[in-house]
């Protein structure tokens, strides 16, 4: 047997795993990894984590909150195509910072690694 975790071990972990700091590491794998995924797998993780947003644990509800915000394949997508579209009501409706691609409203410029993030506070 194996001791390889594969991805779906990693979504019945954060559906289903008892224990809520088995469910939050399974959560900030999601997030950590989510550009490794291909769509297939972006998608089903991406529904896990809304899923999961119904967890009993504040804690853990919080980590998929924090993966969550690394799921913006598809905004960014959109704000190119608003941008050089010029569809301003597209370009509002999806507020993403310039440097980390995150929407601006999960933007924790507390903690941004980007020097030059327009949210990086300190």
């Amino acid at each position: 047997m194996s001791d390889q975790v594969t991805f779906q071990d990693i979504l019945a972990h954060l559906a289903h795993n008892p224990d809520p700091s088995v469910r939050i590491e399974a959560a900030q794998i999601l997030g950590y990894y989510v550009d490794e995924l291909n769509d297939e797998e972006y998608s089903e993780a991406h529904k896990a984590l809304n899923q999961a947003l119904t967890d009993n644990d504040p804690n853990v509800i919080l980590a998929v909150m924090e993966a969550l915000s690394r799921y913006n394949r598809r905004a960014k997508q959109q704000a190119k195509q608003a941008r050089e579209t010029g569809d301003v009501r597209a370009a509002i409706a999806i507020p993403l910072c310039s440097v980390c691609g995150k929407p601006e409203a999960l933007a924790d410029g507390a903690i941004c690694p980007h020097k030059n993030c327009p949210y990086r506070r300190g």
